[in-house]
């Protein structure tokens, strides 16, 4: 993953802030000791005043490590202690937004250090020192949280510029676990994950990673992401949920639920568009058995959609619906809801589509009303069809007997000039094999 310093540089000035710049922090860490020290002796003095007043980060530590080894148990190491933790800070916050060199390799030294000394550089004992006395315990804990959180952070973009995207993702985790408020590291760690599922192939936590970029588009207030970062946000999230999933559907409530926390729970799962489609399948497979008529309907029209003429050729003159067999289990007649009366030798008919699917071609005129909404059963020989819209014709051969459930009083009528001369019966094939969907 591509490392963006203006975006880290951003990040780093959030932390900054939550510092409390020129406020707490100054106000804590002291930048001499007490006005009348007890010293050990002059030594003790020289190193400790020039460790004091070195503006210089480094030069500050080296100072303040010589004076720990050399006077382990002074009588100054509180103060020791408060002046090793600012120095640390201030490497740690000068490493954002930095290219590798000395001052990022200085401040990974520093996040590290702090990090390990935690409980030594934030212990409660400190409060009793003057500088600390204003301080309240929350105050002194959110100093604490503050640094901890600024260090993994620095330790998380020294980790992207590596393109290390374990130790940056562990970082950005341990972040949120302490502030979950950050929504630029919910967006940086949804992006190392996408990128570590791009290197692994294994689609396995996209979850996750979804989950991360809908929680940085939720959090408000101080920490949000700024008109830039979030438009970035959006446009990942809207990329990658329905390349995922297959669709948007679902993301409206995965928005609700990021609300809740930074991290999503255990076992949270987003269903990928293959299990999707398997869910289908197995729904509609069981809605199969469970409606033969309706599937075998819907098989025919697949074919007739891709495959057009080609298979017409063989389904038309076949019987519809076929006798029972391997390729038809289903009913003897079909149903449908009647849509209208086109003509006077027609009937259209909704077997799967409210717009009319089916057209009923009879060689008699109907005489009557067959309302719209008439439930009726079906059977015809197969004479034509159109794919957009989607219709099937089937020729009726004996109305009286091949339509049920139509109001009483239809008839069927044969034209006048026709009535010396019946219609002939169309000879009815037998069904073709099954069509592949």
């Amino acid at each position: 993953m591509k490392s963006h310093p203006a975006s880290f540089q951003r990040f780093a000035t959030v932390f900054a802030g939550l510092l409390v710049a020129g406020t707490l922090v100054s106000h804590a860490i002291a930048q001499t000791p007490p006005a009348t020290p007890t010293w050990k002796d002059q030594g003790e003095s020289d190193i400790g005043l020039a460790a004091g007043n070195e503006p210089d980060a480094i030069k500050k530590l080296d100072l303040l490590r010589k004076w720990e080894q050399q006077y382990p148990d002074s009588a100054l190491k509180s103060q020791r202690i408060l002046l090793t933790a600012k120095a640390l800070t201030a490497l740690i916050t000068g490493g954002f937004g930095k290219p590798d060199g000395p001052a990022l390799q200085a401040g990974e030294k520093a996040a590290h250090q702090l990090l390990d000394g935690l409980n030594t550089y934030f212990d409660d004992a400190l409060r009793s020192l003057p500088q600390l006395a204003e301080l309240s315990p929350a105050d002194w804990a959110k100093i604490r949280s503050t640094s901890e959180m600024q260090a993994h952070s620095l330790l998380a973009y020294i980790a992207a510029l590596k393109k290390d995207d374990a130790t940056s993702e562990a970082e950005y985790r341990k972040v949120l676990l302490i502030d979950p408020t950050q929504a630029a590291t919910s967006y940086q760690l949804g992006r190392t994950i996408i990128h570590e599922i791009s290197l692994s192939k294994n689609f396995a936590r996209f979850s996750e990673a979804l989950y991360e970029l809908a929680r940085s588009l939720t959090v408000t207030g101080p920490n949000a992401l700024p008109a830039e970062g979030r438009a970035a946000a959006e446009k990942a999230l809207k990329a990658n949920y329905p390349n995922y999933h297959g669709s948007n559907d679902g993301l409206e409530d995965l928005m609700k639920q990021a609300v809740t926390s930074a991290l999503p729970p255990d076992g949270f799962h987003i269903l990928s568009v293959v299990e999707v489609e398997e869910i289908k399948e197995k729904d509609h497979a069981a809605w199969a058995i469970a409606h033969p008529e309706l599937a075998f309907w819907e098989t025919i029209r697949t074919a007739l959609q891709s495959q057009g003429d080609t298979f017409f050729a063989s389904l038309q003159g076949v019987g519809f619906p076929p006798p029972a067999g391997d390729a038809y289990k289903g009913a003897t007649m079909f149903r449908g809801t009647v849509v209208s009366v086109p003509s006077p030798k027609q009937i259209l008919v909704n077997v799967d589509n409210s717009a009319g699917d089916a057209i009923l071609k009879l060689d008699d005129n109907i005489k009557g009303e067959i309302p719209a909404g008439t439930t009726i059963q079906f059977k015809g020989v197969v004479d034509a069809y159109t794919k957009d819209p989607y219709t099937l014709t089937l020729v009726i051969q004996e109305p009286k007997t091949d339509i049920t459930g139509l109001p009483e009083g239809v008839t069927f009528v044969a034209d006048t000039a026709a009535k010396s001369k019946p219609a002939p019966k169309r000879p009815v094939k037998a069904i073709p094999k099954a069509p592949k969907k």
